[in-house]
């Protein structure tokens, strides 16, 4: 869901003979333009043809024409003259927006994945694509270490203040409000107290961790339900949980509660990456899954979950809930008519109602988009992303996210409301009160603002117990080991004028994630200790190649001040074998 979609110029194909260093990784967001040369499924297969296998449901020539929805007329790519990097589409042919396309050593396309929810395979395809042709002696060792450097950007800002990059909120009847931190990997609970020398005080109830950018939040008395976007996952989480001594609970200095996202609290799972979750009035869930342009139903018994609306064509087309088409479905809401939702792409506000039909309220085509108040389909957003109600039902709230505004629907009446200063708000709700609690997310900031006055007030909440979760990523070393054999892997985190809490036994916590799981064996994957820096002995699992990343957290106090230090470290691991 980038904002600015690039297209990376191809590589030439390589000449017989002549292969570069370095494993290239295009990733190509193009938007729908040129025409693909190739028909059928996208398959996989490496040069010699072996291992070939179809993708799963693979979009054709970005989007299939409008059928008779009226709202636009359908086109092939968007407006304008033909750019080079059109080309592309010819080259490679890519018919479905985003795709990634897989080049070896030598400029061979090893496969082509169109859509959302393919991360595992991508993985395993580059793992194998580096594995092959570190064999072959394709990839020589200052080339690796090139890699391993390159690919360290995580993509993250290192901001000054308690929120990166929030992308949602949710309130509930208590006034309790809960943040998506998105930047920092976590949700955060917050209690308002009333407002003060003009900002609202906050004190912080829960932290959830465990998380990789998350998304939309709900909060329904102690279950807290989240969109693991980046994990393709909804989790709920038991806020009456207490700290144990268990491994996935963390330390927890100043009072607050600091639980952390387990496996077993997943309520759907190989979900492209959901964007936002809200109940039904069955007390079931719906769920926005922006990566395939469908919404989810999640059965508050234990039955699996399903696809309610959305033939997995990105589109604006009206209809029957399962012939619809969606794009990028990124906010939800329910009013009594149904489940009201904005669709980023096509930058609508669209409603599934309660008859299993999806009308649009406002937008007109997947392209269309401005900045313009009006009755009926006339208005306009630009990428709206959140979207709430008010307690009747009867007035719409929209984040109208790259327009910096907050705008409302009322009786087909498109509004924009007084509220000023915000720069690109993904998320918002209301509050008991009737004011409006946004996430402000490019201002790094949550705020309370007066839908009728445009008075806007920060949440603030205390550094010392909410200090930023996730630093930069550290660059870390590369590591080559034969299969089952054992190697030892440093850890360590800077404690800055901090000191270990001593009221707590083994303050320290190691976490290692592998990229992909099988470079690890069977073995712990985390561990407690007494000591801010020290050495792990590992055990190597089958063969290949990917990613270790070690995260070091430390309960840490000065001055009667709690806080957390984090460090996170990504090694380069070859497994040979």
């Amino acid at each position: 869901m980038a904002r600015d979609a690039r297209a990376v110029e191809p590589p030439r194909p390589a000449r017989p003979g002549r292969a570069p260093a370095l494993l290239h990784v295009r990733l190509h967001q193009l938007r729908p333009g040129a025409r693909g040369p190739r028909r059928g499924r996208t398959a996989l297969a490496d040069r010699g043809g072996r291992h070939r296998r179809a993708l799963p449901e693979v979009p054709l020539r970005g989007r299939p024409p409008q059928r008779g929805a009226g709202h636009g007329a359908p086109r092939d790519r968007p407006p304008g003259p033909r750019r080079p990097r059109d080309d592309a589409w010819q080259q490679y042919g890519v018919r479905g927006w985003p795709t990634v396309v897989v080049v070896d050593p030598r400029g061979t396309v090893v496969g082509a994945l169109a859509g959302e929810g393919n991360r595992p395979l991508l993985l395993q395809v580059v793992a194998d694509t580096v594995e092959r042709h570190d064999r072959r002696g394709s990839l020589r060792p200052v080339a690796r270490e090139a890699a391993g450097r390159l690919a360290l950007a995580s993509g993250r800002v290192a901001v000054e203040g308690p929120w990166s990059f929030p992308a949602k909120v949710a309130s509930d009847r208590s006034g309790r409000v809960v943040v998506a931190d998105t930047g920092h990997d976590r949700v955060v609970v917050l209690e308002l107290a009333p407002d003060a020398e003009g900002v609202v005080p906050a004190r912080i109830s829960h932290v959830v961790t465990g998380l990789r950018s998350p998304h939309g939040v709900r909060l329904y008395g102690s279950d807290l339900l989240i969109c693991d976007t980046g994990n393709d996952r909804v989790v709920r989480v038991d806020l009456d949980t207490r700290p144990t001594p268990d491994e996935d609970v963390e330390p927890d200095p100043a009072g607050i509660i600091r639980l952390r996202a387990r496996p077993v609290d997943a309520l759907a799972v190989d979900v492209a990456s959901p964007w936002d979750v809200v109940a039904d009035l069955d007390r079931s869930l719906v769920v926005a899954e922006a990566g395939r342009h469908q919404l989810w139903r999640v059965p508050q018994y234990g039955a699996s979950p399903g696809v309610i609306a959305g033939n997995r064509f990105q589109g604006l087309h009206d209809g029957r809930a399962e012939a619809a088409e969606l794009a990028q479905p990124s906010g939800l809401a329910r009013v009594p008519a149904g489940v009201v939702f904005v669709d980023a792409d096509s930058s609508s506000l669209r409603i599934l109602t309660n008859q299993g039909r999806v009308r649009t309220l406002v937008g007109e085509g997947l392209f269309d988009w401005g900045k313009r108040d009006g009755r009926g389909l006339r208005g306009r957003f630009q990428r709206p992303q959140g979207v709430a109600a008010s307690p009747d039902g009867g007035t719409i709230y929209v984040a109208d996210t790259y327009n910096h505004l907050i705008r409302d629907w009322y009786r087909r009446d498109l509004g924009t409301l007084p509220i000023d200063g915000l720069d690109e708000p993904r998320g918002l709700d209301v509050l008991p009160d009737g004011r409006l609690v946004i996430a402000d997310t490019g201002n790094h900031r949550i705020v309370v603002a007066d839908a009728s006055t445009g008075a806007v007030l920060p949440v603030a909440v205390a550094m010392t117990t909410l200090p930023a979760a996730v630093p930069i990523v550290e660059p870390g070393t590369v590591l080559g080991v034969d299969a089952g054999g054992a190697f030892t892997l440093a850890f360590g985190v800077d404690l800055g004028p901090f000191e270990l809490d001593g009221g707590i036994e083994r303050p320290v916590r190691i976490v290692l994630e592998a990229e992909p799981p099988w470079l690890l064996d069977d073995g712990p994957r985390r561990w407690r200790h007494v000591a801010p820096a020290g050495a792990l002995t590992l055990g190597a699992g089958v063969g290949g190649s990917g990613w270790l990343t070690a995260t070091v957290t430390a309960a840490v106090r000065r001055d009667g001040a709690c806080a957390v230090r984090t460090s996170v470290t990504r090694h380069h691991l070859t497994v040979r074998g």
